[in-house]
């Protein structure tokens, strides 16, 4: 977890003790996926007196937030002891969710801490947070496992594009129903993903080109039913639409990380990662030479005429071949983020149609 501690930036009046000192850890960005994955903002929080001397009786701690994003919070601390310390032990605050889900653009925020005897401050701090878009993912360098958030299986359009899927079955004489691991059969598995494949393809998506370094620093997120509705998407946005119908269809998706790139995967059988990332690219090919796991490059869905789905097998494996390790960031695995409280992101959704007259399918 990225975390800074705040500098000794102390503003307001002159302290009447200077040696009141603040020592705090607190995240370096937050969006609305945090939030809803109930993860702690305040990691940890000291007032310290350095004084060798003199105890100090009475003080209050006090923390806001511009804008207020979190709701102001106090603590009482009756007494620090001379050369003491106290470690505020309830650091749980509450967060304005309705700010958080609403927020169209990243903005920077403040937090402010605040120590006081009456009306005398006695130290005070304030730091800088990157407040991101509701449907922003902070990148592998903040809490990649939070990736898993954007993928949203109830969203409207899922069900909508899983109901193509199964006509693809359909028309290749197998059985439509879309039933997860039912089957036991790895090979119906991969036929749902070669049908979901198909079914995405027929939207017509165009691809649009990602911000650099996405993989590290992350970038808005076009959640499914914006990609239904505009036509265009990164690799990032297909990626996680693909692993929305995965995990819709009753199935464990992965998602890939290499340099500048996102691919999705999928358990051929109800299997799992060991830990939410894995930051090895080998991990990935033993389980796919073992024929546990399949990797989809899914770009190719945005060719005109899309590649075949063998072909999107094919360049995924060339993706994370041993020469690219050097460059691999992370994998996510859905299904472990969702035991450990990662939920799918509270729908936001724009009407799911769209009328762009390239010849690509209306939802």
């Amino acid at each position: 977890m990225d975390v800074i501690e705040l500098p000794d930036q102390s503003e307001g009046k002159a302290p009447v003790w200077s040696s009141v000192k603040i020592r705090a850890e607190i995240i370096a960005k937050i969006n609305f996926a945090y939030h809803q994955s109930a993860f702690p903002v305040l990691i940890d929080l000291i007032i310290e007196n350095l004084d060798e001397e003199n105890r100090i009786e009475g003080i209050l701690v006090e923390l806001t937030a511009n804008p207020a994003f979190i709701k102001p919070k106090a603590w009482r601390v009756d007494r620090l002891a001379r050369s003491g310390h106290i470690c505020i032990q309830k650091r749980d605050l509450e967060l304005d969710a309705e700010f958080l889900l609403n927020l169209s653009e990243a903005v920077l925020g403040t937090v402010t801490i605040t120590v006081k005897k009456g009306e005398e401050v006695l130290d005070q701090f304030n730091h800088n947070i990157q407040i991101l878009a509701f449907n922003e993912w902070g990148g592998a360098g903040y809490m990649p496992e939070l990736l898993a958030a954007f993928s949203m299986p109830n969203d409207p359009v899922i069900d909508q594009i899983l109901k193509q899927a199964a006509k693809v079955l359909r028309k290749t004489n197998e059985e439509p129903a879309i039933n997860g691991y039912t089957s036991r059969s790895r090979k119906r598995v991969w036929m749902f993903a070669s049908a979901i494949y198909s079914a995405i393809a027929q939207l017509g998506l165009d691809y649009a080109l990602p911000p650099a370094s996405f993989e590290r620093d992350g970038q808005r997120i076009r959640l499914p039913s914006e990609i239904v509705s505009r036509g265009v998407a990164t690799c990032l946005d297909t990626t996680m639409l693909f692993a929305s119908c995965l995990e819709q269809a009753g199935l464990n998706p992965i998602i890939v990380l290499p340099e500048g790139h996102a691919l999705v995967g999928v358990w051929l059988q109800p299997e799992e990662l060991s830990t939410i990332v894995i930051d090895e690219a080998e991990t990935l090919r033993k389980r796919e030479q073992l024929d546990e796991l399949i990797l989809i490059e899914t770009t190719m869905l945005t060719s005109h005429p899309p590649a075949p789905f063998s072909r999107s097998l094919q360049r995924a494996n060339e993706i994370i071949a041993p020469k690219n390790d050097d460059t691999f960031s992370v994998a996510i695995d859905i299904k472990r983020a969702r035991s450990h409280g990662i939920t799918p992101l509270a729908s936001r959704i724009e009407k799911p149609t769209r009328q762009d007259g390239d010849g690509g399918t209306t939802i």
